[in-house]
């Protein structure tokens, strides 16, 4: 059987639909458990996806917590029902399998991702038991029983990560009481014993406490690409208060936000599956996952009870769930669809 009926054949036998061709480089990314599904940046209202990726060789099972690193590749870590973290080149289309994968094997209780410019991979596991960042160096493949682990003594529930341009660690989460923490660990120092750079936390910042609990998602970071602003998606336990506020760049202490989006025109709803909530693409515009692949988009510079400036809603059948959000934006695509062949 030829290669390309022979793909036509799978994606028919397991319900796969091909697009058409690879997203532009301005686009945003939904893990939705068994698949990733784009689309453009540009996009307002019901649109098609710019690009999917599904199929029994993928592995994606419980996709959730998605990165794109500098040279495009997406980095996909599942929840619970594996330890996998599999790494796809910027075109993976379809039923494709990932570039490379490593698996944590003392873990599968993966609940965030980052990335650093010398593509290490960050990986957060909370299981309580385990609970920290592991550090896994550029290029590894297959499983690692030992990798190097990241603790933060601030915070007794790990929540989310970022990397920020000084490819320093953002790790969010509450203290014992359930107070938010943000502290920022100097891993362009050191990775094996980073220092504690800034810490945010206090009344000040108007984020919202919670209860400490087992794999909890109601509280999402972003770092601003071009500069460094700080974005906490934040929400209480119940729901009542949901918010996401923004902080200066490398701001530190008990501080207020420079803005906050909140209110009922937002449209913003609570957490949903492991992965984060929301992304910053570089032009400032803020990028909100919600359910029945829909994406809400942002205005830089938004803030109080604002309508989203887009809403980008698939028009295609899928998952009702909500997913994990990454975006692409503003890099040199050109360059890195030769990076695609390393």
């Amino acid at each position: 059987m030829k290669p390309a009926l022979c793909v036509a054949v799978v994606s028919m036998l397991f319900g796969v639909q091909l697009a058409h061709a690879a997203c532009p480089n301005d686009a945003a990314f939904l893990a939705l458990g068994d698949q990733i599904r784009g689309y453009s940046l540009r996009a307002n209202g019901a649109t098609e996806p710019c690009q999917l990726l599904q199929g029994p060789l993928t592995t994606l099972m419980t996709a959730g917590a998605t990165v794109i690193d500098k040279k495009d590749f997406f980095h996909v870590a599942q929840f619970l029902t594996s330890s996998t973290v599999d790494i796809f080149p910027r075109k993976a289309e379809g039923n494709e399998a990932p570039r490379r994968s490593f698996m944590l094997t003392e873990t599968n209780d993966l609940l965030s991702i980052a990335v650093d410019s010398h593509l290490n991979d960050f990986v957060m596991t909370v299981r309580p038991s385990e609970a920290g960042v592991l550090v896994v160096p550029n290029n590894s493949s297959g499983p690692l029983p030992n990798p190097i682990r990241i603790t933060d003594a601030n915070i007794s529930q790990y929540v989310s990560i970022a990397i920020d341009s000084d490819d320093n660690l953002l790790i969010a989460g509450y203290d014992i009481q359930g107070a938010v923490i943000i502290d920022t660990l100097g891993t362009s120092r050191s990775i094996t014993s980073p220092p504690l750079l800034r810490s945010l936390t206090g009344s000040k910042t108007g984020l919202l406490p919670g209860g400490v609990g087992f794999a909890r998602n109601d509280m999402t970071i972003a770092v601003d690409p071009r500069t460094d602003e700080l974005f906490v998606y934040n929400a209480t336990t119940d729901l009542t208060q949901i918010q996401v506020s923004v902080f200066a760049a490398k701001a530190n202490g008990d501080v207020p936000p420079v803005r906050t989006i909140s209110g009922p025109a937002t449209g913003i709803t609570g957490p949903g599956v492991p992965g984060n909530k929301i992304a910053v693409s570089s032009d400032g515009r803020l990028l909100v996952a919600e359910p029945n692949l829909r994406i809400l988009a942002f205005a830089p510079g938004a803030r109080g009870n604002v309508a989203p400036s887009q809403v980008i809603e698939d028009s295609t059948p899928g998952p009702i769930t909500q997913g994990g959000i990454a975006v692409r934006s503003g890099r040199r695509g050109q360059q890195n669809e030769k990076d695609d062949d390393r």
